[in-house]
């Protein structure tokens, strides 16, 4: 976690570093303050490996180990064993489902044994399935705000990945295809009745909270890492005058959303109350995303937020 932290991963792709639990947001990642030392950043920053089955410095590690025994957290116990009480009472039909309906039966007998973490901190869950000998155990966390349906979701990615050996980190071509099959599996197949409030975190529109942003800015800040973002105004040079003109508005709000109305004013000044369309206005949009993606910048930087407008974050 801390790697993709200081590579930007995370932010750059639309997730917000707290410091505390925010229960059931799916793009939320508690991320504790523990004091790091400017040690362990730097032999989590020398090291190069990047995902979660890679070994890390013992001096981190153990740093981390030490901190968390001192460090307060709330009780989760009772909601712990909601979980596991759930997940038990619906493993017998989960693993039946998976017999029936999906061609995992070579990647299941591959299967030594499945560790299950439930944890308040981190992403909504996490899964790797390292090789042992010629088995495999599949690790999965969830994390305690998101029901017992998401250790189904991190067993499935599991077994995806050692059926067809395609992983990928975030945003990655391989983490796509991952998270496409995935999705379908959770919200348009039998297995959507194991997690019906399944949220698919790849979506590129989607609101954000403008107070949540600005803790998370302020957590980075605080915990010395520096927002690498690409300077995209600079590097647009193919635009409209209407798009350029857009641009600018939302640059100079940055950080707020700028009204329907507004955004209508730009485009079509006196002439706007004949010529007012929400369709036109987002296509004008649509147009800016796109080209926004073109130079190479792989996370969502407009938001549209219904009956309120349009923001910008770069």
């Amino acid at each position: 976690m801390a790697k993709n932290i200081s590579l930007g991963y995370y932010q750059n792709n639309g997730f917000l570093v707290l410091p505390y639990l925010e229960r059931g947001n799916s793009r939320a990642i508690y991320f504790p303050n523990l004091g790091y030392s400017k040690e362990f950043w730097k032999a989590i920053n020398v090291n190069s490996n990047n995902d979660l089955s890679a070994s890390y410095s013992q001096k981190a590690i153990d740093e981390v180990k030490n901190s968390l025994k001192k460090y307060k957290n709330e009780n989760f116990e009772t909601k712990i064993i909601k979980i596991k009480l759930d997940w038990y009472k619906m493993e017998k039909d989960f693993f039946g489902d998976i017999d029936k309906f999906l061609n995992f039966g070579k990647a299941l007998a591959k299967v030594e044994k499945i560790n299950v973490l439930i944890t308040p901190f981190g992403t909504r869950g996490s899964f790797n399935p390292p090789r042992v000998g010629n088995k495999f155990n599949l690790n999965v966390t969830s994390r305690v705000d998101f029901p017992a349906g998401n250790i189904a979701f991190g067993i499935l990615q599991n077994l995806f990945i050692i059926d067809s050996w395609i992983g990928g980190e975030i945003a990655s071509e391989k983490y796509i295809k991952r998270m496409a099959a995935m999705t379908f599996l959770m919200k348009s197949t039998i297995f959507s009745k194991y997690y019906p409030d399944f949220t698919d975190i790849t979506k590129t529109k989607f609101t954000v909270d403008r107070d949540l942003l600005s803790q998370s800015n302020k957590y980075l800040v605080e915990l010395g890492l520096i927002n690498k973002n690409v300077s995209i105004i600079e590097k647009l040079n193919n635009l409209t005058t209407q798009e350029e003109k857009v641009l600018k508005v939302l640059n100079n709000n940055r950080g707020n959303y700028v009204t329907f109305d507004e955004i209508a004013d730009v485009l079509w000044g006196n002439d706007m109350d004949d010529k007012f369309s929400l369709l036109a206005m987002s296509k004008v949009m649509e147009n800016l995303r796109r080209k926004i993606r073109e130079i190479g910048v792989n996370k969502e930087v407009i938001f549209t937020k219904r009956g309120k407008g349009y923001m910008i974050i770069i």
